[in-house]
């Protein structure tokens, strides 16, 4: 699918620095029409390997277009974020080719720390509906999908792994959150049967809030189809996390003083304005 959508325009480049000195470059996409009173989802995108560098341009300049490019796509009313992992890291720390893994065994990496930390610095500055923050990704970041919903449960409304694997002895974590995954039965790159031991797993809790769609004749690359079905992100922005402020305290606070503020100074102008009026009046006379 050809780019058309200006993405270097209305993504703007930025990069975490951690007080340990670690950077992560990542996109941000605030929608142009952004209204500081109004409240607006938070979709975190993360890529393949791939994608993988510090350009801070290779994980938005493919896979992902058509989440983007459709003007009736919920994400274009969106907050979006598309870190890049750089060339010989990952999201999570495991091969590719084993299928699944441990959690336990596995601590989350340095490149999802900063991820969580870019999404609280997001959610101070703007007016994140934090009862709306998703996460998709592919492959690499099929992983790191996976790995965001066991690891943060609580944060995310919904969840989009495509072709990826995750930690299935943390089913009954990821039973309570709806989530779409898929793979193609003929890849070779992460094996398939990761996300149908995943599938099945968290069906067993016997909650019916994950769907998988296997794609008979397809490999690795199946992006496209995930990402070409608009009913997919409709269905991914059409969730919510119970329980959850729809904006950031901090966020209200600021708004609510600066109301009244601006309500004061507005009625002491109007009131001084009208007082001249009368004083102009009555001299004229």
């Amino acid at each position: 699918m050809s780019q058309t959508f200006p993405t270097d325009k209305y993504f703007r480049r930025e990069t975490y620095r951690g007080e340990d000195g670690f950077e992560l470059p990542y996109r941000m996409y605030i929608p142009p029409n952004y209204d500081c009173g109004a409240t607006y989802p938070l979709l975190l995108i993360l890529h393949g390997a791939g994608e993988r560098g510090r350009d801070n341009e290779q994980q938005i300049s493919c896979n992902f277009n058509p989440v983007w490019e459709d003007p009736k796509s919920p994400a274009r009313r969106s907050i979006i974020i598309v870190p890049q992992c750089d060339e010989d890291k990952q999201w999570v720390y495991t091969p590719f080719d084993h299928v699944n893994y441990s959690a336990d065994d596995i601590p989350e990496s340095r490149e999802l720390e900063a991820v969580m930390e870019i999404i609280k610095t997001v959610d101070r500055e703007y007016n994140v509906d934090r009862s709306r923050i998703y996460v998709t990704g592919i492959s690499m970041g099929g992983y790191g999908t996976w790995d965001m919903l066991t690891r943060h449960p609580s944060v995310f409304a919904a969840g989009m792994p495509v072709c990826g694997g995750g930690d299935p002895s943390r089913a009954k974590t990821l039973a309570d959150i709806p989530i779409r995954t898929f793979h193609g039965a003929k890849d070779d790159s992460v094996p398939p049967e990761g996300t149908r031991e995943m599938y099945r797993a968290i069906k067993l809790c016997g909650k019916g809030k994950i769907f998988y769609k296997e794609y008979p004749n397809l490999g690795h690359n199946v992006w496209d189809a995930v990402y070409g079905d608009p009913e997919n992100m409709k269905w991914m922005f059409s969730k919510r996390k119970p329980g959850k402020t729809p904006v950031s305290g901090e966020r209200v606070k600021r708004a609510g003083a600066a109301g009244v503020v601006l309500g004061i100074i507005g009625a002491i102008v109007f009131s001084a304005a009208k007082k001249r009026k009368k004083n102009r009046e009555n001299n004229s006379k």
